[in-house]
């Protein structure tokens, strides 16, 4: 897979915006298809499961196109095959889940092949079987800020920041018709500066947040009590964090009690495979260090408490865990804008997180650090 050049991206933005001519979401498309994926079409050459179908168009050297693939039965995947023959773009929800999109400035003129296809196996209502609609638009403006959003990690600061600052004027000019969409890429472009400018996350987090909050779509506005949680989650470190509940076995239990200790605090889900991956790790950490002040304190954000308790039950896990109900208003995945799991925190002895990504061998790194190292546990 090929990233989308940014600079050129950039320079198309620029292009449209000067030209009378530009683009529009309800201009004629350059193709539309409405087809079905059957047992009777050839299986995908990469998505070996799956069942493809191929069309053919035209593209010009320098024009930026938006391919859509939209469908309420499969799971969406588009390839993008350049007239040699390359992969130049492939996309599976980028149109919102189940939906495929793939956002592309033609670098040759010529015969693209588009290949409409799925994930590759069965999910929820999803088959590898059923009805789609296929579109190819020239891109318009807000399709190359999407594009440019995506592509924000092979960005400069400069780039970046221009790419925020016009999504940032992009979500003031929707008000309160801002959707899905928009609501991914400020994810997209927040979740990246999580990893590259901390302390930049935290600004832009809360800044989404406020023109979410004037989305006239209650679950988009409900977007922004997530984000100010992502700010306040990334401003732990060096600060303490608030964790109290009841646990599966009906015990209360609050992380200030445990002051003292060294704590990891994960976040987990029972459909977590990752989370279910780092299990044994987190036993055998537990098992060398808990005489000597490690604590586990599970955060189950599983959808009820039935999975999360029968699980405990059946591993027979030696740490407590809570589960977190988001129904009450009261949330703690939501308080800390927790968007994916796992999401394991270490907090040391005077309470103060001093790690967000504490898993694998960072988390033995942190506890030898902290309480010493692993042999002396193990003798």
């Amino acid at each position: 897979m090929r990233k989308i050049g940014l600079i050129s991206l950039l320079t198309a933005c620029a292009v449209l915006l000067a030209a009378t001519s530009a683009a529009r979401a309800d201009d004629e498309p350059v193709l539309k298809k409405q087809d079905k994926l059957t047992p009777e079409d050839p299986k995908d050459e990469v998505m070996k499961n799956s069942y493809a179908k191929t069309y053919t168009v035209k593209f010009e050297a320098g024009k930026t196109y938006r391919i859509d693939m939209i469908s309420k039965e499969v799971d969406s995947l588009l390839r993008l095959l350049n007239p040699d023959g390359g992969q130049v773009a492939v996309d599976d929800d980028g149109g919102g889940y189940p939906n495929a999109r793939i956002v592309y400035k033609a670098d040759q003129s010529g015969d693209y092949k588009i290949i409409a296809t799925t994930f590759g196996q069965p999910m929820g209502p999803f088959k590898l079987t059923g009805a789609f609609t296929l579109t190819v638009n020239l891109a318009n403006l807000a399709d190359l800020l999407e594009a440019r959003a995506k592509a924000i990690a092979t960005a400069s600061i400069s780039e970046r920041n221009a790419t925020i600052n016009d999504l940032k004027q992009h979500l003031k000019d929707l008000g309160p018709k801002i959707s899905n969409r928009e609501v991914g890429l400020a994810m997209n472009v927040a979740q990246y500066l999580e990893r590259a400018a901390p302390k930049q996350a935290v600004e832009v987090y809360k800044d989404f947040a406020k023109l979410f909050a004037a989305s006239q779509d209650q679950r988009i506005a409900g977007f922004a009590r997530t984000f100010e949680g992502c700010a306040r989650r990334i401003g732990l470190l060096g600060n303490s964090m608030e964790v109290k509940g009841t646990t599966l076995d009906g015990k209360e239990i609050d992380l200030a009690k445990l002051k003292g200790k060294v704590v990891l605090v994960d976040f987990w889900a029972t459909w977590c495979g990752p989370c279910i991956g780092e299990i044994p790790n987190m036993k055998k950490m537990y098992d060398a260090y808990n005489l000597r002040g490690f604590e586990i304190l599970a955060v189950s954000v599983d959808n009820g408490k039935d999975a999360p308790t029968k699980f405990d039950a059946e591993r027979k896990l030696p740490w407590p865990s809570i589960h977190d109900d988001r129904s009450g208003g009261k949330s703690l995945s939501e308080h800390y804008g927790v968007m994916s799991i796992p999401l394991p925190i270490l907090v040391d002895r005077d309470g103060k997180v001093i790690s967000l990504n504490a898993r694998g061998a960072e988390l033995e790194r942190l506890l030898e650090k902290h309480i010493g190292p692993l042999e002396k546990a193990t003798n």
